[in-house]
């Protein structure tokens, strides 16, 4: 069989869309246009089309349209709906009536527990997909290539097998990804510092000849300290017999060389920081109106006696399965519907929603998965130092400023680290450590290195969107609309852009034959809506 040939752009389907993120990573693919795109949501819809003005948009329940009959893509991207899927609830469905035709059947099968229709509605989107696929070749018609794309749960359902067989069944090949978004290595979106566990089924034709090169785009430069120099790290279960899970509980990354009998590395990834807006004040605790809950008190003190200098975190604030607080030195956790995190700095992240078992972190490390409710703080201790000589000494930023002369600016106000300037994908930023300063200068970048703390000195503030975003991958210009709880929940929601673009650049090469830069430069800044 001769190696298939493509000459024209790729066209892409995207369904169960949400704001875009996905749509972003694909469309920064070279070649690659989003031309139908699908959700249920009117207000996701909108924000997806002011992005991407050009495609056809679909409002409304994928479960009731026509998907079978719906225009052939070249590329099929699904991210069906994953907050119900359960592995411990036992229920065992039949789902052949959803490959005999019609989902109608299995819709109206449902009983009348609300949690069992929501675990039905779930796998039900998740059989769109074959159905879909099949209706385009009935028709004479292929989709090349594609992602379904879930949570890591998902693996778990007991009619996986039987449901990636329908895509083998229509002569596709297939992958099965666990891919942490803070370690997909993006070509020219921005990448997540966040960590995101998710699971993704790469898929390809047969008749295509190729085989996508998944090592070039899945495996993440790391530094390993026993061959002194950067690898292109190796996926490793620590059961053999694994190929899903999250990464470190099931999964780590390994050196690939034997002279450092394949060392465990960590792959590089962007701390939380690097999704701060430093620029935006925090708010004194001991000024709050509204005094902070008793328990985020004793977190943002927990957080305070375990990392003893001033590190910033974040903090999980509500609503969330998290309760461990993170360094924004680290990739934030996954985003999800809910806003859920808050800033602290020196620096702490606190959880402020009232369940316990919550604690603060510092801010050095990922941040925790996103979420639609606002529920993480970000605590820190700047002060002012005075750079005269003389008498001139530090003083909180609770109190005036001393005398401003004519001289100069003799002002800096020393925070745990240096502001992050736009994040580009060429790596101009570090994240500064907690060593003994120089002589301090006018620019806001050293730590401030104390002894006990006053907790009312400590400044505090929920995450805004648009640092959610960031941390979404999602671009600085990219248009969300609604309130700040709507673009929270449509972040939340996202595939983030770096994921989908690294793996669409795999099939891209499959489906072409042509091999793709793995890093190149955004091409002059065009903004989503550029064709």
């Amino acid at each position: 069989m001769s190696a298939y040939r493509h000459d024209t752009v790729l066209t892409v389907m995207d369904w169960f869309c949400g704001a875009g993120g996905s749509s972003q990573g694909m469309h920064a693919v070279p070649g690659v246009a989003v031309t139908r795109a699908a959700n249920h949501w009117d207000l996701a819809v909108e924000s997806h089309a002011s992005n991407f003005p050009a495609a056809d948009h679909y409002r409304g329940d994928i479960r009731t349209a026509p998907v079978w009959d719906w225009p052939v893509a070249d590329i099929f991207w699904a991210s069906p709906e994953c907050t119900n899927w359960s592995v411990a609830k036992g229920r065992k469905r039949d789902f052949d009536l959803a490959m005999q035709g019609s989902l109608f059947d299995l819709l109206a099968s449902q009983d009348d527990d609300p949690e069992t229709g929501l675990e039905e509605e779930s796998r039900a989107l998740m059989e769109e997909v074959p159905l879909y696929l099949r209706g385009v070749q009935e028709r004479g018609g292929l989709v090349k290539a594609g992602v379904v794309e879930n949570v890591t749960d998902v693996r778990a359902w007991t009619d996986w097998g039987r449901w990636l067989g329908e895509l083998h069944k229509l002569g596709y090949r297939t992958r099965v990804i666990a891919l942490n978004s803070m370690h997909a290595q993006p070509r020219t979106v921005h990448a997540a510092p966040q960590s995101r566990d998710r699971l993704y089924v790469g898929y390809w034709h047969e008749s295509l000849g190729r085989t996508p090169d998944w090592d070039k785009w899945l495996r993440p430069r790391a530094w390993c300290p026993g061959c002194d120099q950067h690898v292109q790290a190796t996926q490793v279960f620590k059961d053999p017999s694994r190929d899903m899970g999250r990464y470190r509980q099931q999964y780590v990354y390994r050196c690939p060389r034997s002279t450092c009998r394949n060392e465990i590395v960590e792959p590089d990834a962007l701390p939380a920081a690097a999704a701060i807006d430093w620029s935006i004040p925090g708010q004194r605790i001991g000024d709050r109106t509204k005094p902070l809950a008793d328990k985020t008190i004793k977190r943002i003190e927990a957080g305070l006696k375990k990392f003893g200098r001033p590190v910033p975190m974040m903090v999980p604030a509500g609503g969330t399965w998290r309760d461990t607080p993170v360094s924004v030195g680290e990739p934030m956790p996954a985003r999800t519907t809910r806003e859920n995190d808050a800033l602290m700095v020196p620096p702490l992240m606190i959880p402020v929603e009232g369940r316990d078992g919550k604690r603060a972190e510092s801010a050095h490390g990922p941040l925790r998965t996103m979420t639609t409710r606002n529920e993480t703080g970000l605590a820190w201790l700047p002060f002012i130092a005075e750079l005269r000589g003389g008498g001139s000494t530090a003083r909180p930023v609770t109190e005036s400023l001393a005398t401003v002369t004519a001289s100069g600016n003799h002002h800096g106000l020393v925070t745990p680290a240096e502001p992050f300037r736009t994040m580009t994908t060429a790596g101009h930023q570090s994240l500064l450590t907690w060593e003994q300063i120089g002589a301090l200068t006018t620019r806001d970048r050293y730590a401030l290195v104390r002894g006990e703390v006053d907790i009312d000195d400590v400044l505090f503030r929920m995450l805004e969107p648009h640092e959610i975003g960031r941390a979404m991958s999602f671009a600085d210009d990219y248009i969300v609309l609604g309130s700040k709880r709507d673009r929270v929940r449509q972040y939340g929601n996202a595939v983030t852009p770096n994921a989908s673009e690294v793996l669409v650049c795999a099939l891209v090469e499959a489906i072409t034959g042509e091999d793709l830069d793995r890093h190149a430069a955004p091409p002059g800044m065009p903004g989503p809506q550029a064709a």
